[in-house]
């Protein structure tokens, strides 16, 4: 019987083998195929953005040899991903992370930290719960967002909106906030509707085609805190560092009846990223859906303000924001 023992071991180990997946290639050639496969199935702007993928397939792969180190293969594919236009794409290795920062090249520069502290706050911008920062101008009340990263805790919105509720209005200030936790705009956006409303339309990616799309309806419910902030007057301040979470807010809140968004075009980036890691540990990420509004647009390159103004030389020189002095006029009016 024994005899027979190591027939039946190499047997089963054969077996399972059969049913193992093979490990894949880490050779600069088959990393470079991994990178552009991804991309070619989970990528959702090809045909928005005008992009041929085969196109550039041709003229970056004949530039990979196996012979390549790490920081040559990483920068091929850093250059074929900027092809994309597209922030919310990224390859990540040990020793770089690849972007596209032309979507927020020229473009005025809309948001002064310093000149805001120094001729308007002067040191007295309340911190709130580790999200906001509050100032009261007597008659209007501000809030700055600085990232949707930060959770928003019930305490931090019923303070702000129960020192507004004797005011003519609300700023929120959400300049250069990158984006963040998409749960966020929900929770805020929340505090500013009595109706669950219709936001718009996510169009995940679904399949190998460029078009393979599958449809999925977004709305919001208000609240269900008795503090909301409803009927006044709601100016958010927009710049083009405005991005992904909060590109995404700029567009749930423009249209609602009470609210206008003052400042700059914000900066995109509609689509959720997906991620896979490839066979050298790499990490790559890609924009895998779209969001179109509830009027009709996709918002990947950012979303118009109501009121579109820069901030001003002149003003600058004087120590003003002009995008808050027209927010506060608007209010004030």
């Amino acid at each position: 019987m024994k005899r027979y023992l190591p027939f039946l071991f190499i047997c089963l180990m054969s077996c399972e083998q059969a049913f193992m997946k093979p490990t894949p290639a880490a050779t600069p050639k088959a990393v470079f195929d991994q990178v552009w496969n991804f991309v070619n199935e989970k990528f959702s702007f090809f045909e928005y953005k005008n992009i041929d993928w085969d196109i550039s397939y041709k003229t970056y792969s004949a530039k990979v040899n196996d012979s390549m180190t790490e920081e040559e293969l990483f920068k091929v594919c850093y250059d074929m991903l900027y092809e994309l236009k597209d922030e919310h794409t990224n390859l990540k290795s040990r020793f770089n992370v690849s972007h596209s920062p032309e979507v927020f090249l020229d473009y005025p520069t809309n948001f002064f930290g310093d000149l805001l502290n120094r001729n308007y706050f002067k040191g007295r911008l309340q911190p709130i719960d580790d999200a906001f920062y509050f100032y009261d101008f007597g008659d209007v009340v501000y809030f700055l967002y600085p990232s949707f990263s930060d959770n928003i805790s019930d305490y931090a919105l019923d303070y702000v909106i129960d020192k507004a509720k004797d005011k003519k209005g609300i700023i929120i200030d959400v300049r250069d906030n990158g984006g963040g936790a998409i749960g966020n705009i929900d929770i805020l956006t929340s505090r500013f509707i009595n109706e669950e409303t219709s936001m718009g339309i996510e169009r995940h990616k679904s399949g190998k085609g460029k078009n393979d799309f599958k449809e999925e309806k977004v709305s919001v419910s208000p609240s269900t805190s008795t503090k909301k902030y409803l009927g006044k007057p709601i100016v958010i301040l927009t710049s083009r560092g405005c991005y992904s979470a909060t590109n995404r807010f700029a567009a749930y809140m423009k249209g609602l009846p009470n609210v206008t968004l003052v400042g700059g075009v914000t900066g995109g980036g509609g689509g959720l990223p997906t991620a896979t890691e490839l066979s050298n540990g790499w990490i790559l990420r890609v924009s895998g859906s779209q969001f179109i509004d509830r009027r009709g647009d996709n918002i990947e390159n950012g979303v118009q303000p109501d009121v579109k103004i820069d901030i001003l030389q002149a003003d600058i020189d004087k120590g003003k924001d002009t995008i808050l002095e027209k927010a506060l006029s608007l209010i004030r009016k």
